[in-house]
């Protein structure tokens, strides 16, 4: 570059503070401006770090349709087919923003991308973790759960001393979800146990928050109502209560506690919690605003509320076909046909039938 640099340096210098303070939003603005002031001097590199910074701020405040925008351009760039490590940066961005739209496929193929891209590379291992986790976040929220597992199993393998302890938490924790979900719960508790051993609330508060949130529940959705799940949830709560967690974080926090109650036997509570949620779905995953629909199905199909939880159920299954997860789809339908029979049992006994 033949300019000065310094504007752009103080730019990106305080894009990357406000990034680290989770100044979403301030940091995406200045993360524009730097990129504004690289483009004006011709370095397409610069530019195309700083617009994958905005990216990140987007999808760290929940702003995930737009993060998918970014992505998609950022992964379309010539800049991303310089280097391998460049491109596999913009393809786990947009896998991750994927999933989190509920485009699951799209997401896999992403996520497999960048993984290709750096495999059996030292230098860019965590690269390598980065995309192995979004890979096996997408194959699981899917329902190719044997796949995700086999998957768990090579990104095992990067764990070496090599890795910090932040970043073999965060790979644990995804183990452990993959194994709790495949019915592997004695291992999914080793691996969450691994997790909770690495990671710590006093250097990162709010990912402290989003493990127990995680952690919660994947115990839930093996059915865990033992105490240990219970101090996942209030650990989670109290953490996202301290670091101030996006609208987002918050829906899904209270998502697990409704999730909770319903196991408990608490349905008013967990209806209480579920119906005003609804309205909140556009900020929320397809795939989790369709567990939030199967939940609330159940809770009212309890109380008696057949008419209700029939709707919410069909919904549910039509929001889970949405999110490419068909196996999940087929749960709420199995689920809905194993209620059917009982329902009209006790409506031809009450017609006297």
């Amino acid at each position: 570059m033949q300019r000065d640099l310094s504007p752009f340096v103080i730019a990106e210098l305080e894009a990357r503070e406000s990034w680290k303070r989770r100044d979403y939003s301030s940091g995406y603005e200045q993360a524009g401006r730097a990129a504004e002031l690289a483009r004006d001097a011709g370095d397409e590199l610069r530019w195309w770090k700083m617009v994958l910074l905005q990216a990140e701020c987007l999808l760290d405040q929940g702003s995930v349709q737009n993060c998918r925008e970014l992505a998609v351009e950022l992964a379309a760039h010539p800049v991303s087919a310089s280097s391998p490590d460049l491109g596999a940066r913009a393809a786990v961005l947009l896998a991750v923003s994927l999933q989190g739209l509920g485009c699951l496929p799209e997401a896999v193929e992403a996520a497999s991308h960048a993984a290709r891209l750096v495999a059996g590379d030292f230098e860019n291992v965590y690269l390598h973790i980065q995309a192995q986790q979004a890979l096996i976040a997408a194959l699981a929220e899917s329902g190719r759960l044997e796949e995700a597992w086999r998957e768990c199993l090579e990104l095992e393998s990067l764990l070496t001393d090599h890795v910090d302890e932040d970043t073999a938490g965060k790979a644990y924790w995804v183990i452990g979800n993959v194994a709790f979900l495949s019915h592997r719960v004695s291992e999914g508790g080793h691996y969450h146990d691994l997790a909770a051993g690495k990671l710590s609330p006093s250097q990162d508060v709010d990912l402290w928050a989003r493990f127990n949130r995680g952690s919660a529940e994947m115990r839930l959705q093996a059915k865990l109502t033992d105490a240990g799940t219970l101090r996942c949830i209030e650990r989670a709560e109290l953490a996202t209560e301290v670091v101030g967690g996006s609208e987002r974080d918050i829906l899904e926090m209270s998502l697990v506690r409704a999730h909770w109650y319903y196991l408990t036997g608490d349905m008013e509570r967990a209806i209480s919690l579920l119906t005003p949620l609804r309205s909140k779905f556009p900020i929320l995953a397809t795939q989790t605003g369709a567990e939030a629909t199967f939940i609330l199905g159940k809770a009212l199909m309890a109380q008696g509320h057949e008419t209700e939880s029939q709707q919410m159920l069909d919904e549910a299954a039509t929001l889970f076909d949405t999110a490419a997860a068909p196996e999940r789809s087929a749960t709420v339908r199995g689920f809905i046909a194993s209620a059917e029979p009982s329902g009209r049992r006790q409506q031809q006994f009450l017609q006297g039938g």
